[in-house]
């Protein structure tokens, strides 16, 4: 096993019950770090920029805190993993000594160096930095991820291929995931908004988003399982969660063409029944967005062979 790999251990011969804190984890923390880098992203993305409000400021505060404390829930987890070891009896000595001697210490430090900043930035009411400041931090800390899980133990010139992509990767899948939370709290506010206008400015972002997971997602899994896959592969448990993944990224990609094809023309067409409709749709999106990140989550700590 090589040093990378101990960055997030891969557990497939031990029962899924017994790995529950450390999937969980993982999967709190996605959550977190694709919010706190997707929303500063988005408004960067966004045709028409606007400063961030107080309300964004402390949500993304409260993200960088959330993220911080998975992070090093998920870190201890991985440590009791390595050392075979409840997390309950984990010592001080053995925590520091895994962190110094693998990958896992020197991405807690950036993760949480770079949450620290978007938690200062977002507490200074800065006017034409704070956005690329936000983004900034906030794309490093999710960009972290990168070196743990699988794509942390592939090794050479593979290895920093695979840790490119998973960035990308990492990066568009925040952007779409922060480009959802606006819509559903825009879609739910009570004052009136140009929604239809914000839905149709996303579509072209959305497409250069959806290009850049696909590409990344087969270079990633390229990656993890080579080529060409074998049947033991496809029908592990890596292999048949990797299929319901891609299943449930298609019905993202279904939800997210009926609302720029069907549901923002009725928007702009002032249909009663469209504003009830977008609101479904985008917290299907959402919810199915989820459900993929959880998947990311378990997929990080299995065998693909396995």
């Amino acid at each position: 096993t090589s040093t990378a790999s101990k960055a997030s251990p891969s557990l497939p011969s031990v029962d899924l019950v017994e790995v529950t804190g450390l999937v969980l984890s993982r999967a709190l923390a996605y959550v977190a770090l694709l919010l706190v880098a997707g929303l500063p992203l988005y408004g960067l993305t966004a045709r028409a920029r606007v400063p961030v409000s107080g309300r964004q400021r402390l949500a993304l505060a409260l993200f960088a805190l959330l993220g911080a404390a998975a992070s090093a829930w998920w870190a201890l987890a991985s440590v009791a993993a390595m050392a075979a070891m409840p997390l309950l009896a984990l010592g001080r000595e053995t925590v520091t000594v895994v962190l110094a001697a693998t990958p896992l210490g020197a991405v807690m430090t950036w993760r949480l160096t770079a949450l620290a900043a978007v938690a200062l930035v977002a507490a200074i009411p800065l006017r034409s930095a704070g956005l690329p400041l936000l983004a900034l931090a906030g794309a490093v800390a999710i960009g972290t991820m990168a070196w743990s899980g699988h794509a942390g133990a592939t090794e050479g010139g593979a290895g920093t291929v695979h840790r490119a992509a998973d960035v990308f990767h990492l990066l568009a899948a925040a952007t779409w995931l922060g480009a959802l939370a606006i819509f559903v709290v825009h879609a739910f506010a009570r004052a009136e908004s140009d929604r239809a206008f914000e839905l149709a400015a996303f579509a072209r972002t959305g497409s250069v988003i959806v290009a850049l997971l696909v590409l990344t997602g087969v270079v990633n899994s390229l990656s993890i399982a080579g080529w060409p896959l074998d049947r033991a592969q496809l029908t592990s448990r890596w292999g048949l969660l990797l299929g319901l993944k891609l299943v449930l990224f298609a019905g993202m990609l279904g939800l997210a063409a009926f609302n720029r094809w069907r549901i923002t023309p009725a928007l702009a067409r002032g249909e009663a029944a469209a504003l009830p409709h977008l609101r479904r749709s985008l917290l299907a999106e959402t919810a199915l967005g989820l459900v993929v990140v959880a998947i990311v989550a378990l997929l990080g700590v299995l065998d693909p062979a396995a």
